[in-house]
């Protein structure tokens, strides 16, 4: 359940991630970009599908531009493609890996969390936090997760962007 300021519920949530449901939250303008430009996608439908999104309509957001399948039994993400400002911020390539295999437990945990509430509620979120890397604690991140589906009910990807601000 959301609060009525539109925060996400941090019931079952390990409190690393600070998550909000209301994209005005969002302070980063690149990241209203591309919720805007994912809503321009969805036409009359709650969501988009993937074939909808074509990450060359906004070449100036690619760089902080990712997207990540859904997988399901039992639920998990992987990353299928980052953006370079993910790389150049956290020194990682993480296409192709689950968030287990990229995250540290505890934030692959609140990730799971939030992303799955993404996934189930076929609505967007912005989060924002520390960088999880040890050492680098001092770099602040802001983030959008948007769903993707086939049939505009049930996600099967998400369309993401993220921030890293030192």
């Amino acid at each position: 359940m959301s609060a009525a300021d539109g925060s996400l519920d941090p019931a079952g949530s390990p409190g690393v991630i600070t998550a909000n449901w209301e994209m005005s939250a969002a302070a980063d303008p690149r990241l209203r970009q591309i919720h805007a430009y994912w809503q321009s996608r969805c036409g009359d439908r709650r969501m988009p599908s993937r074939a909808d999104i074509d990450p060359v309509d906004v070449p100036a957001l690619l760089p902080f531009i990712f997207l990540v399948d859904v997988l399901s039994d039992p639920r998990d993400f992987r990353f299928r493609l980052t953006g370079t400002h993910f790389r150049d911020f956290s020194g990682l390539e993480l296409t192709g890996l689950r968030i287990g295999e990229a995250f540290p437990p505890e934030f692959a945990a609140e990730v799971h969390h939030h992303w799955s509430s993404c996934v189930d509620r076929g609505l967007p979120a912005v989060g924002s936090g520390r960088l999880w890397l040890p050492g680098r604690d001092h770099v602040g991140w802001e983030g959008v997760i948007l769903p993707l589906s086939p049939d505009g009910a049930s996600a099967n990807m998400l369309l993401g962007g993220v921030i890293f601000t030192l």
